[in-house]
């Protein structure tokens, strides 16, 4: 018995397969340009939504400004100065200025400086497309104001200077240190320690979605009800030193850079004349008072700028 072998040109349809093919591509095309299209918007939001795109609005200020107020323990007087600090140097760069009061924040009978994790998330709600966030302490002066964040400290070439690499995250013999080889443009939380260990009074933190994550991190309640001495300066340690997620994204920079403290006999990062900030770390201990050291600084800021 024989089969009849089809010839090469037999055609088990009335159609070529790749007349076929062509005929389905051309259907599909529309299919695949919406697509296309789509994906190349969803990535445009993202980027607009996030502050770092190009979408970004021309008058939305590019770094913000952020400091939460006590009324309960501090003079009218005494902070009328500390707003017109921020303002003045917010209004000299074109910054947003974000200021609240702790009262606004429910923190329960937590300490009052926790109001500064979501007071900075709550700035970035306000200022959705600014990259840059500054949280500064009350009990803080500005006193160099023609420092220009986005120039002296975040830009990636200013910021690969100033990181300090393969340091303790708690000096001075902490196992967990800062990583060697992570580049300035990746970094997204800016902030320097003391003697002690991070300090929080003085932060940079980059607009996106890391920064939502580290924040509802540090807020956590558990963090927060779990008593840490020093508050959510050790619950900021405690997240930097067992999360390598954010040690990743984290630099420190001298602490003379943004957060000098009052001149004292022989500890490092003390105040001088120049230094962009003055921070009255601890001034609420009874022996001190965050006024009168404010006020001292205050009036050498004001003969300094008349000159």
């Amino acid at each position: 018995m024989q089969f009849a072998v089809p010839t090469r040109n037999h055609r088990s349809s009335p159609f070529m397969f790749s007349s076929v093919s062509r005929q389905l591509s051309r259907r599909r095309r529309p299919l695949y340009l919406v697509l296309g299209l789509l994906a190349i918007l969803f990535v445009a939001l993202k980027l607009w939504g996030s502050g770092h795109g190009l979408m970004r609005p021309g008058d939305a200020p590019e770094v913000v400004l952020v400091t939460v107020l006590d009324r309960k323990k501090y003079s009218e007087e005494y902070l009328a100065k500390v707003i017109e600090n921020r303002k003045e140097y917010a209004t000299a760069h074109g910054y947003g200025l974000f200021i609240r009061d702790s009262t606004e924040y429910d923190i329960n009978d937590a300490p009052d400086g926790w109001a500064r994790v979501p007071a900075t998330r709550h700035a970035m709600s306000v200022y959705s497309y600014s990259e840059w966030f500054w949280f500064l302490d009350q009990n803080s002066i500005i006193m160099n104001p023609s420092t220009k964040i986005e120039t002296t400290i975040t830009a990636p070439k200013a910021l690969g200077l100033w990181m300090r690499r393969d340091v303790p995250i708690v000096p001075p013999d902490s196992v967990i240190k800062t990583y060697r080889h992570t580049p300035p443009e990746r970094i997204n939380f800016i902030l320097t320690q003391d003697h002690d260990g991070l300090n929080p009074g003085s932060f940079l933190i980059r607009q996106g979605p890391w920064a939502k994550f580290f924040l509802d991190v540090w807020m956590d309640p558990m963090l927060k009800t779990y008593g840490f001495q020093k508050a959510e300066q050790m619950a900021l340690e405690h997240i930097v030193q067992w999360h390598p997620t954010i040690l990743v994204k984290l630099a420190l920079i001298p602490q003379k850079t943004i957060n000098s403290y009052p001149t004292l006999p022989g500890q490092e990062g003390s105040y001088t004349e120049g230094d962009f900030v003055v921070h009255f770390q601890g001034c609420e201990a009874p022996e001190r008072s965050c006024e009168k050291e404010f006020e001292r600084f205050w009036e050498s800021r004001g003969r300094a700028l008349k000159r």
